[in-house]
């Protein structure tokens, strides 16, 4: 029997759905509720029960999730404190010298305005190991059982253990977790060694602070999740949790590192844009994920790139842990079209989601967003939004438009309701192709040589708008664009990464220590394998890396590392300089190196997911279902043109539809501009380019 896996994606306003097995694949959208494990359920049972597939028979349930980046954002989660090494309670509100804005004298720290742990539950401990894993003070088990004692009683649910140099010699930390779980099981602790095993003491303390603050919160809901499936039949089912890294791993290893879902949802959209790119043979891509909430934006320059850890932060924390880079803006189909105090014009990035909603709807939502000003200019068919599911009324975005955008400022920008509509997309639009540029073209990536990947329910309408601001000249929509993150999930392998410090000179290093090292953590890695009930003799790939960097050199530098064998020191310093040369535009032949940390990543690949072409089929007229006046243009020169609609559920492989067109499907809108040209892959896909017309 072919096995069946059911993808589900949480975002801010739809949770989306998507079932593969027997040769078929269905999707499935609904709004996410306040408890995202209840939409998530719900959209899991709903999608069986539409397709008469019995839960029983389901084997994978992979899951992309918001819990815990919600949680740090909006300044939830568990009630955390921190024990760590005496004289140094104030790491994590110190932090680095650098500051977001050097200059002002009025900018707050956001770790000293709004720390992780505050400075009353942070607790000192008398232990201390130098260099190169020295103990010349041992840990004291009473101060340690007495402080614990003082968190619980002061209301604290986690415990983040931090100590000095606990990377070299991890006894302290794990005694100190041992002594807390011994006198108080209910609290959750979390030591730096577990969740960030090297150095760095304000990134290694603000991250494992992290994962205790959000470990309760992700532990209760993946139970309510998992209860509440296996309550409607799908104990049989394996749950997958997609990480930061673009990797799956197990509810148990996740329910211990919650902070490697801290984008969860985002990676599964990355995957899905790549995987696209594959089936095209397109493979240096700009996916823009542009959801309700939010617009998502990657960068894949034919392999997938990780943040550096320099600028790996979420909700202004630094957080050192393995996250594909991916930089997401407040620019989504829900985002308010509103003027500030001064009268400037802002778009996002606060969302109406998807309760109230956007005006449109009529779910209470009285604020014009995007998704009303894409109604207003003919783009949303009102009568087939989410396959005619919702009845848009058109009147009540126009009101909107009307009531908070008109006559605000002078000008003709805002003297109708349509040039007030296309005012707001271009705001919309300006901020998404900011990022981009950000993304690519300051990067040293020419966004003219790729092709931009546009999904979400909103990203086929604002794809094209983008590509001609940045001279890009090959777009893709993949199927269902509106649940491609969740599609994403059927892409990604079961994946752990494991760290750990070395820091010392590449010429003084000796094989044998760099062997041991990789022993351990590959053993670390393969354990978590066999964990998730993975063979690993059979299916398990092993992917060994080091940091390195000059010595006094701020930030280091990730090469491949394969092995002791030969002149081993004299590979890794040629691949380390390369590498230098391409970041930084030079190397330096006499400095010496340091080796950094050693670096193993094991992961096993997943149940391959092989969507079914699409059937060719004669011309599209017999896809055609309709014409509308659709507008176009700028807000200073709107353009009203009549132009066809096609339903995409009809186009067959080889179909060819000319610009200004808008195709209609059950969870997006393609919009194809003047000029541009659809085609319809065999993949599914439509590949839309541009000669160059108006």
């Amino acid at each position: 029997m072919t096995s069946i896996q059911i993808g589900v994606d949480v975002g801010g306003t739809n949770t989306d759905v998507v079932m593969v097995g027997d040769g078929v694949e269905v999707t499935h959208k609904l709004p996410t509720t306040v408890d995202p494990s209840d939409s998530s359920a719900a959209g899991v049972t709903e999608i069986v029960e539409r397709h008469a597939v019995d839960p029983a028979d389901v084997d994978t349930v992979l899951h992309g999730t918001t819990v815990g980046t919600n949680a740090l954002i909006e300044d939830e989660g568990a009630k955390t404190g921190m024990l760590t090494t005496e004289g140094f309670r104030d790491v994590i509100h110190i932090g680095r010298h650098r500051k977001l804005h050097t200059f002002s004298i009025q900018f707050e720290q956001p770790q000293q305005a709004n720390p992780i742990v505050p400075r009353r539950r942070r607790k000192t401990i008398s232990e201390r190991i130098y260099p190169p894993g020295e103990v010349v003070r041992p840990l004291d088990e009473g101060e340690v059982v007495e402080a614990a004692r003082e968190l619980v009683d002061d209301g604290v649910d986690s415990i983040a253990v931090c100590y000095l140099h606990s990377y070299l010699d991890t006894t302290h930390e794990d005694r100190t977790k041992e002594l807390v779980q011994e006198h108080f099981p209910e609290v959750t602790v979390s030591t730096s060694n577990e969740v960030v095993n090297q150095f760095r003491e304000y990134e290694r303390f603000t991250t494992t602070a992290i994962n205790a603050r959000l470990a309760p919160v992700m532990s209760n809901y993946l139970d309510r999740f998992e209860e509440q499936l296996a309550e409607r039949g799908f104990e049989n089912a394996d749950i997958l949790i997609m990480q930061s890294s673009g990797g799956m791993a197990s509810v148990r290893e996740v329910t211990r590192k919650p902070i490697t879902t801290l984008l969860s949802g985002p990676a599964g959209g990355v995957l899905s844009g790549r995987f696209s790119g594959d089936r095209a043979d397109e493979d240096k891509l700009i996916t823009l994920d542009m959801g309700g909430t939010s617009a998502d934006i990657s960068v894949v320059p034919g392999r997938l790139l990780e943040r550096d850890a320099r600028d790996s932060m979420v909700a202004n924390y630094p957080t050192v842990t393995p996250m594909l880079d991916v930089e997401t803006i407040g620019s989504g189909g829900g985002s308010i079209a509103w003027f500030d105090g001064a009268h400037g014009f802002n778009v996002g990035p606060k969302s109406a989601g998807a309760n109230p909603g956007p005006a449109a709807m009529d779910r209470g939502g009285d604020r014009p967003t995007v998704t009303d000003a894409q109604v207003v200019l003919g783009r949303i068919d009102p009568d087939a939004f989410l396959g005619g599911e919702v009845d848009l009324k058109p009147e009540l975005a126009r009101e909107a438009i009307e009531t908070h955008l008109l006559g605000v400022v002078e000008g003709e920008q805002f003297s109708t309701v349509e040039r007030a509509a296309l005012a707001a997309l271009e705001v919309a639009n300006s901020n998404m192709y900011q990022s981009i540029r950000e993304q690519t073209i300051r990067r040293g990536y020419d966004p003219r040589e790729y092709t931009l990947v546009g999904f979400g329910g909103a990203g086929p309408m604002h794809a094209l708008d983008l590509a001609e601001e940045l001279n890009i000249t090959t777009v893709l929509i993949p199927p269902s664009p509106g649940i491609a993150s969740a599609r994403g999930l059927l892409t990604g392998d079961v994946k752990y990464d494991n760290q750990v410090t070395l820091s010392q000179r590449l010429s003084d290093v000796g094989a044998d220590e760099v062997s041991r090292r990789f022993e351990t953590l590959t053993k670390r890695g393969t354990e978590q394998l066999r964990g998730d009930g993975i063979d690993v003799d059979e299916r398990a790939t092993l992917r060994t890396s080091v940091d390195m960097l000059y010595e006094g050199q701020g930030y280091e530098l990730t090469v491949e590392f394969d092995g002791t064998d030969g002149d081993w020191r004299e590979r890794l310093r040629e691949r380390f300089e390369e590498k230098h040369e391409i970041e930084y535009g030079h190397y330096f032949e006499e400095d010496p190196v340091e080796l950094l940390n050693l670096r193993v990543s094991a992961s096993a690949e997943s149940i391959p997911y092989e969507p079914q072409p699409v059937d060719s089929v004669a011309g599209a007229d017999a896809a055609r279902t309709d014409e509308s006046t659709v507008f176009f243009g700028t807000s200073a020169d709107p353009r009203p043109r009549t132009v066809a609609r096609y339903d995409r559920e009809e186009l067959g492989a080889g179909t060819v539809v000319e610009g200004p067109a808008v195709v209609d499907e059950f969870d997006s809108t393609v919009i194809v501009n003047p000029g541009w040209r659809a085609e319809v892959l065999e993949s599914g896909s439509i590949r839309l380019t541009n000669d160059g017309g108006a």
